[in-house]
């Protein structure tokens, strides 16, 4: 574990009185597959979900297949906002973990450290910056694992751009309903261990509108419909497997006025965010 990363990610986690941060995920991952943690690693295993994943998964103790479906700005107050949306995902997955963000709370800082599990100091990007993340990843580890992985988001998004050059396959698409398509047949396929899926829309209509407006809620509306085909399709095309789907949206947002939405305060409607987890031993 990288002390000055544990002792940052769990500054946030202390100031917010939360028990969990958004770089436990890379950690309890690699937990899951039996992966060694990247060398930078902060962030703790969730014990509740490594515990559950013994019980169902294979002889070794592993996850075979994982989903990691990121809704970009889907925060706490979102939840607080839309509760009927929410306990869709909530009633699929089964747990959920209140987590803190990092500073500066915006795109690609929180997922730098959701898939590296390192603080921003030490994965270094401290603010709204798209450049290549250079320190070990999620990506990193399972490809030295032998397992492979799969990104798929909008073209030159964070998630796009931020761990390029790494021995993952990298899909890029024009908008989000093309990258639903194209994560479903990858789904479908199953080449892979493990596959992200990236949606932008909520993040990008609550900047123009506001978080709350019509136009925003519908876009939320089809996070959590793409989340539900997601899921029936890994329980469709993964049912072989010990298998997971996780909800990993990066950060929330407030607004200003009516109009707007912004995000990158160290307040809690930017800071606070529920990673949920759905486990499925294999059907055989």
């Amino acid at each position: 574990m990288n002390q000055i990363s544990r002792d940052e990610l769990r500054s946030y986690m202390q100031q917010y009185n939360v028990d969990y941060s958004i770089g436990d995920l890379t950690p309890t991952i690699c937990a899951l597959h039996g992966v060694p943690e990247p060398a930078d690693c902060g962030g703790t295993p969730i014990a509740e979900v490594v515990d559950q994943a013994q019980h169902l998964a294979d002889g070794e103790g592993n996850i075979r297949r994982t989903l990691i479906y990121c809704p970009d700005a889907c925060g706490d107050i979102q939840r607080q906002k839309f509760p009927e949306l929410f306990s869709r995902v909530e009633k699929l997955a089964g747990m959920r973990f209140l987590s803190s963000a990092v500073m500066a709370s915006v795109t690609p800082v929180c997922y730098a450290t959701i898939f590296s599990g390192a603080s921003p100091e030490v994965h270094g990007t401290q603010r709204y910056d798209k450049r290549r993340i250079e320190i070990p990843t999620l990506f990193d580890v399972f490809a030295d694992a032998g397992k492979s992985v799969a990104i798929v988001a909008v073209n030159n998004c964070s998630i796009d751009t931020i761990f390029r050059k790494r021995k993952v396959d990298y899909y890029s698409t024009r908008d989000d309903a093309i990258a639903h398509r194209i994560t479903r047949r990858l789904i479908a396929q199953d080449e892979y261990d493990v596959i992200v899926s990236y949606y932008t829309s909520y993040d990008h209509l609550s900047h123009h509108f506001g978080g709350y407006s019509k136009i925003a809620e519908a876009a939320l509306t089809t996070a959590v419909e793409y989340f539900e085909e997601l899921v029936a399709d890994v329980d469709r095309y993964w049912k072989q497997y010990p298998r997971a789907v996780v909800w990993t949206p990066d950060h929330g947002n407030h607004v200003i006025g009516e109009e707007h939405s912004a995000h990158g305060k160290n307040i809690p409607e930017d800071m606070l965010v529920n990673h949920c987890y759905r486990l499925r031993a294999a059907e055989l």
